[in-house]
């Protein structure tokens, strides 16, 4: 087991300005400390699933956000009832309609009619298990202890950031796989 907490990367790859994210932390009823790593926990690009309200709204957000401002109308009454801020706002001039769009866009965190922008140490821990991933394809008879091994020792710590609120630090793909490859070679599984 590995506990992840979040971390603010600024979408930076150097650690300059990166912050801790809101997660948990502190020692467990047992005594172990989390995190034991933290991984990026805010503004993860994710897909949206498909067929709801949440992806509705995405596609037309999307849609309005390229059409013409001649369009933008009749493309919100071919969808009534996606939005009821935007079915409110069909007699707006145009450029305050854009503002609407531009507005919902921003307070939904749509990037595109699949993609929107999402938060949390959810997220976090699924960053940190898809390397552990990469570092098992790389090294397929590795231990379980052995990819925790590799992912700690490489991590990042961040400079301004309490230990108890980081563990290890901020995970690095690259030296964790690597770390787990050098580990064939010393015979440590």
């Amino acid at each position: 087991m590995l506990t992840v907490g979040g971390l603010d990367d600024k979408n930076r790859l150097l650690p300059a300005g990166w912050d801790m994210y809101r997660s948990s932390y502190g020692p467990t009823v047992d005594g172990l400390q989390k995190p034991e790593i933290i991984a990026p926990g805010i503004w993860i690009a994710a897909p949206i699933l498909p067929d709801t309200p949440t992806a509705e709204q995405a596609v037309l957000l999307s849609e309005l956000e390229n059409a013409p401002d001649s369009e933008l109308r009749e493309i919100i009454r071919r969808h009534p009832g996606v939005d009821e801020d935007l079915d409110h706002a069909t007699e707006l001039a145009p450029y305050l309609l854009r503002q609407v769009v531009w507005i919902k866009i921003r307070d939904n965190n749509v990037i595109s009619g699949h993609y929107k922008h999402v938060d949390g140490t959810s997220f976090a821990a699924p960053i940190a298990s898809s390397i552990a991933a990469q570092i098992l394809e790389a090294v397929p008879d590795l231990k379980p202890h052995e990819v925790k091994l590799a992912l700690i020792r490489t991590a990042v710590r961040i400079a301004h950031v309490d230990v108890d609120r980081q563990g290890w630090g901020m995970v690095n793909p690259r030296a964790a796989i690597a770390a787990a490859m050098a580990m064939r070679g010393r015979g440590y599984h």
